[in-house]
């Protein structure tokens, strides 16, 4: 954090918000500058490539419904290419589209309207998590023909392929090696993916995300050896 010339916080993170909505957005700018963080705002998807071109952002609010091209996709495109946060904005309260966003590589999700407080306090917890992550060491990870580099978003198989995760699966696959042959229940994995609240004992997200686990690292995805299920309690991860 650094001091302004009026002695206010100022805070280091840099926020960039894509919502169409003007009024909405100048809000939200005006309350988090108030708290302290550099925020800027375009009102699309064109716009916000521009800036990600000239800027470097640790945090990205994205409006889910937007005209032209959606915050969806930008979603998608930041979480491939870049080691920043993203949390996405909408009207609509919906577990598939929540659970799909979630999959693309999103960290967290609000609803429209919601309080200034509450935004704050996702983008700090986020951003807590963020940089513990950062200041702890790198390291390779084997498993099996795998490596995983810790803190990046990718895992090295011996015969030179590299495969791309999101987010929420590379923060379950770090969960796993460091918790071999330990039960890991849904409700572990919930709270590990993303920062969110889990949404009950009727949220499948989980099931859908080990799936897309399975597919990237098994041999044999219908009859895992890494991944294993423990039918009515959750997951055990063999390395091997």
């Amino acid at each position: 954090m650094n001091e302004a010339a009026d002695g206010s916080t100022v805070i280091d993170e840099r926020i960039l918000i894509c919502d169409d909505d003007i009024e909405f957005a100048e809000n939200v700018c005006v309350f988090l500058r108030h708290k302290g963080y550099q925020i800027d705002h375009v009102p699309n998807v064109p716009a916000a490539r521009e800036k990600i071109e000239s800027e470097d952002y640790d945090l990205f609010l994205l409006d889910l419904v937007m005209p032209g091209t959606s915050g969806k996709v930008l979603c998608r495109e930041i979480a491939a290419r870049l080691d920043a946060g993203i949390i996405m904005i909408s009207s609509i309260d919906d577990d598939a589209e929540r659970i799909s966003l979630l999959e693309l590589g999103a960290d967290d999700y609000i609803i429209k309207p919601f309080n200034d407080l509450e935004l704050l306090a996702r983008i700090r917890a986020l951003m807590r998590r963020r940089d513990t992550g950062q200041k702890s060491q790198k390291r390779l990870t084997r498993f099996g023909p795998w490596e995983l580099v810790e803190n990046e978003r990718h895992l090295k198989h011996e015969d030179g392929r590299v495969i791309t995760l999101t987010s929420s699966e590379a923060r379950v696959m770090r969960f796993f090696v460091e918790n071999s042959d330990v039960l890991c229940t849904r409700e572990d994995l919930l709270a590990v993916a993303r920062t969110r609240q889990h949404g009950g004992a009727g949220d499948r997200s989980v099931d859908a995300l080990i799936k897309r686990l399975r597919s990237k690292i098994e041999s044999d995805p219908a009859n895992p050896e890494h991944i294993r299920t423990v039918w009515g309690q959750g997951y055990i991860f063999r390395p091997g």
